[in-house]
């Protein structure tokens, strides 16, 4: 049987998450776990009961904006925060 250890399932399970993020320009997946038992998921985009990015726009992409500046033009939240807001 080859197994994954729970490290590797555990980051699986992000890359999956990963997949709902509503940012247009990165997908990231987070998820808290304690004692090998997940809290909760959040994936990268705006909070909850927000407009999405691809429903109002992103204002890094319309004003052409390199990746890694500008970062007070986002309105999504790191994957992470979503995370701990679900929890």
């Amino acid at each position: 049987m080859n197994r994954p250890s729970w490290d590797e399932y555990f980051l699986r399970i992000t890359h999956e998450v990963a997949q709902r993020s509503t940012c247009l320009r990165r997908k990231v997946g987070a998820i808290l776990v304690s004692d090998k038992y997940i809290l909760a998921t959040g994936y990268n985009g705006v909070p909850r009961g927000l407009a999405h990015c691809a429903e109002r726009g992103c204002l890094r992409a319309k004003h052409n904006v390199p990746s890694g500046e500008r970062h007070e033009l986002c309105r999504g939240l790191h994957a992470e925060m979503n995370a701990f807001l679900q929890a």
